[in-house]
């Protein structure tokens, strides 16, 4: 048994030299031809990934530049606004005023000619009444005097009346 138990020994450590030396031979053979094309593939997924990485800081960053033009443009816009409304108001204002000042020169102007139209209605009337009361006066005087008076005279007394009144 013992020579047995030996050869079973001897197999068995055989068999683990040759299963060690088998896994070896695998795993220098799995590192030629499979280790460095899986490692080249890993390499590229890594390019790729770091790509995608880069490219997505890329675009945030782009997006937050763009936003803050945004916000600047945006500010400005709304500057702007302030500043046409402003301009705007002002203007209406004095449109407001110039109105007004137009308006009331024209009332002021409008007022002097009817004014003036009243002072002239009123000689118009005054040298009406003078006229009558003079024609009126002469035939008082060519009745009471029973004659005809001349021009001269007739003037005379239209003045001296109209005085009196």
């Amino acid at each position: 048994m013992s020579g047995e138990y030996l050869e079973l020994i001897s197999l068995n450590i055989w068999h683990i030299v040759v299963t060690i030396i088998n896994l070896l031979l695998l795993m220098l053979i799995l590192k030629k031809f499979l280790w460095k094309p899986v490692k080249k593939v890993m390499a590229e997924r890594q390019g790729q990934v770091d790509d995608i990485y880069r490219t997505a800081e890329e675009s945030a960053a782009a997006a937050e530049r763009d936003r803050q033009l945004y916000s600047e443009k945006l500010s400005h816009a709304q500057d702007e606004a302030e500043t046409i409304v402003k301009a705007a108001t002002e203007r209406a204002d004095r449109l407001g005023d110039e109105i007004i000042e137009n308006a009331r020169k024209k009332a002021a102007d409008t007022m002097k000619k009817a004014e003036n139209d009243i002072e002239l209605e009123k000689k118009k009337a005054m040298n009406d009444l003078k006229n009558e009361i003079s024609g009126i006066s002469v035939q008082i005087a060519e009745s009471v005097v029973g004659r005809e008076i001349s021009e001269d005279d007739h003037r005379q007394l239209i003045d001296s009346f109209i005085d009196q009144l």
